[in-house]
């Protein structure tokens, strides 16, 4: 049977289904790292990459540097990534970005995994392709070097331990799971972790009337060597740096960002605001609340063990982000799995009807396909991306394909309609790919520190001694001298080597200087930073 003709998708076509899912799957896994390295590093990129540089260069894996000055952030697991990412694929912008993005294709691996197992395989395809197209995390945070995604990750490993060994009555392995994920979320992000798995299980259980499991065995055993794990790490970092000064500056890391700031002026605009911003960010999965607003879908849910779970667990603990004022969407992440799946549950089981709401919902992405074709084809006669000349033969081909995307979908029903959905956000990062990250990587605010460390690179070669001279403190990275750190970034990449803050000029090498105080010394490079003029001088 020939691929164009529409018989070969339709539902009884299970095996051609499930193949038609393998190929998108692939090009998904290409759309995530297709030109990941093109965009500069920008936000709080730079900072992660100056830390893992400097854990390299400094072979210390347990405290965290900036400019080779103590930088009391997060606990270092993140940063123990990044640098190993970059043993593997080198010292560059891919290297980076590489863990966050396959971190997010895990997390998706992971949800398609718990549908297929508790619910069926369609089921588990559905819902993870859709987890796994959320365009804020498929268009944005997915191609950053942040640390949200791969703790997501680790958090949802804990949580989903629970109902999988709860499921099995293997409760050794349940509690070693979940507290052994959820310490490696500790090494990643802090104290605030444990917090995840405290709450599911005491709300979990407490659903179950078995909360009798918390004073079993394995969870003490569990919850001991959890505690000797973390007292473990901190005793090693006491041997290196204040151990006070940094616990410290960890509980104020998660003081800040709950109810314990005190910022209770903007509590009732975020009651209001957060969890309508949440259902935006999984858009498409925002659509599916279309399929949820009857009495009989709710009954649904509740037929199903793995979803009541989900339910709990996003309840009891998206509540924590609700009443606290100085949560950001991106502490979120953990939950998009769980609620993603919950509500392409009722969509799923309404597959096979032809109502107003699959009109709606599919009506809607013809629209977007349409508007999407027609502007693959004329971006190439734009002015603004002519500074991209190769568009001009490749964006009518990206035309084409979404052209019989829509072709396929309009002729489509049930799941596979929703595979071209998904196939049509594919061939969208594809596009976003092709086209906004070389555009970032010439016209982005941040391109030019690239180029600033390239040139003071040329004249000070690799093996010379590079300072910042600056009498300030360094506490976040935001105060970092003169704010460096994305050429400092770029700096220690190519030359392997660290950029140093100092308050002295006594030791020979090249030194930047805020202009103000070049004090009649040479300038061999300047450069502007933030409004601050920069100088390179060399003092022998």
């Amino acid at each position: 049977m020939k691929f164009f003709d529409t018989g070969f998708l339709q539902p009884t076509h299970t095996k051609n289904l499930y193949w038609l899912s393998f190929l998108i799957f692939i090009f998904y896994t290409i759309s995530l790292f297709y030109n990941l390295h093109l965009a500069p590093l920008h936000t709080e990129e730079p900072r992660r990459a100056l830390v893992a540089l400097e854990m390299l260069f400094n072979n210390n894996f347990v405290v965290t540097t900036i400019l080779n000055e103590t930088f009391y952030d997060h606990p270092p697991l993140w940063n123990i990534v990044l640098a190993g990412s970059m043993k593997i694929f080198g010292y560059n912008t891919f290297a980076l970005r590489f863990p966050s993005a396959f971190s997010f294709l895990l997390t998706g691996i992971l949800t398609f995994y718990m549908g297929r197992k508790y619910i069926n395989l369609k089921f588990g395809i559905l819902s993870a392709f859709y987890y796994l197209v959320c365009a804020d995390l498929y268009f944005y945070f997915c191609v950053t070097a942040e640390i949200d995604i791969f703790y997501s990750l680790l958090v949802v490993l804990s949580l989903y331990s629970i109902y999988h060994f709860y499921q099995q009555k293997r409760f050794l392995l349940l509690f070693g799971c979940a507290y052994f994920f959820i310490t490696l979320a500790f090494l990643t992000k802090g104290f605030a972790s444990f917090a995840f798995t405290i709450i599911t299980l005491v709300s979990y259980l407490l659903y179950k009337k078995d909360l009798k499991l918390l004073l079993s065995w394995p969870h003490l055993f569990s919850l001991t060597l959890c505690a000797a794990a973390v007292y473990f790490y901190f005793y090693v970092y006491g041997s290196f740096e204040n151990l006070e000064h940094y616990l410290s500056e960890m509980w104020g890391l998660t003081h800040q960002r709950t109810l314990l700031s005190d910022r209770f002026s903007g509590l009732a605009t975020h009651l209001i605001f957060f969890p309508l911003n949440f259902v935006a960010v999984i858009f498409p999965a925002t659509l599916f609340l279309l399929f949820i607003w009857k009495k009989e879908q709710i009954q649904n849910i509740k037929a199903q063990p793995y979803l009541v779970f989900l339910v709990i667990t996003f309840i009891a603990n998206f509540l924590v982000y609700w009443i606290s004022p100085g949560a950001r969407m991106r502490y979120t992440y953990m939950f998009f799995p769980m609620a993603v799946t919950l509500l392409t549950y009722p969509l799923f089981l309404e597959l096979g009807k032809t109502n107003w709401k699959h009109k709606t919902y599919h009506t809607f992405f013809k629209i977007i396909m349409v508007i999407a074709t027609i502007a693959c084809f004329i971006v190439p006669f734009i002015s603004y991306f002519s500074i991209l000349p190769h568009l001009k033969y490749t964006m009518p081909l990206f035309s084409l394909v979404l052209a019989a995307v829509l072709l396929y979908h309009h002729q489509t029903k049930g799941h596979t309609k929703h595979l071209f959905v998904i196939g049509f956000m594919v061939v969208c990062r594809l596009v976003f790919d092709h086209v906004a990250l070389p555009l970032k990587a010439m016209t982005s605010s941040s391109a030019p520190h690239q180029a600033y460390a390239k040139d003071i690179h040329k004249i000070i070669g690799n093996k010379a001694r590079l300072y910042v001279f600056s009498q300030e403190d360094l506490r976040t990275h935001i105060q970092t001298p003169f704010k460096l750190y994305e050429t400092a970034a770029y700096l220690e990449m190519s030359r392997k080597a660290i950029v140093t803050k100092t308050d002295q000029c006594e030791l020979p090498g090249y030194y930047i200087f805020n202009k103000q105080n070049l004090e009649e010394r040479e300038s061999l490079y300047d450069f502007t930073i933030s409004k601050v003029d920069l100088a390179l001088v060399r003092i022998d």
